[in-house]
């Protein structure tokens, strides 16, 4: 990251921001960071997810997360999905040294509001923070060393409402003959969505299905429990 200097301020009162970030210089460097971007609110910071959700726990209006997608332990979507789970309102802006597309797509489903490369400068990253805070930031964006991405909705795993819920019950292990009762759907109708679900994932059973789900960001952490 480059040195940081004559950014406009943002003053969000009453905020409290979070980053989470294993790598003690990046994560120094987030944090004066968002202290400049966000002079008046708080600014916490914790190595691990794990450490992070316990912050959470105690800490008041947590409005901004900053979360690094390689962490140790609880990493990627999942770590994702959990801090959305406990705070539904905060916006989550994850820092990751991977370009992978696939990645970037399950970190926006899961949650993101937008992906930023962990080599991209302080002044971009400081845009990106003023302009989603403003509420300028419509839809969730990519930036990545070179420029913005553009996001390939296309491109990506798209599930029938009907076939999301379905896969939240495979989760749970249920049989397609639990399903339909629950669902109040006739038993040859879930067939038909299971194997349609197994073919947008490309997989072959319910384990990979649950495993690709997971992967992927297709479902909260609110919605297994």
């Amino acid at each position: 990251m480059s040195s940081f200097s004559s950014q406009p301020e943002f003053k969000l009162m009453t905020t409290t921001t979070l980053i989470v970030e294993d790598h003690p210089l990046y994560r120094g460097a987030l944090v004066h960071l968002m202290q400049v971007v966000l002079s008046e609110s708080t600014t916490l910071a914790a190595s691990s997810a794990e450490e992070g959700l316990r912050m959470v726990d105690q800490a008041e209006n947590v409005g901004v997360i900053m979360l690094d997608l390689g962490l140790p332990g609880l990493r990627g979507v999942d770590a994702i999905a959990s801090f959305k789970y406990k705070c539904p309102s905060a916006l989550i802006v994850v820092v990751s040294a991977s370009e992978d597309r696939r990645e970037t797509m399950a970190a926006i489903r899961a949650g993101a509001k937008a992906v930023l490369s962990k080599a991209v400068s302080t002044e971009v990253m400081a845009d990106i923070m003023r302009r989603l805070l403003n509420n300028e930031l419509i839809e969730p964006e990519w930036i990545t060393a070179n420029g913005k991405i553009a996001i390939d909705e296309e491109a990506s795993v798209k599930l029938t409402p009907r076939q999301q819920e379905i896969l939240v019950l495979l989760s749970h292990g249920q049989s397609n003959k639990e399903i339909s009762l629950r669902l109040g759907l006739a038993e040859i109708t879930v067939k038909m969505h299971v194997s349609a679900v197994f073919r947008t994932l490309k997989v072959v059973n319910r384990t990979q299905a649950v495993m690709a789900a997971r992967r992927l960001g297709l479902y909260q952490v609110s919605e297994v429990e």
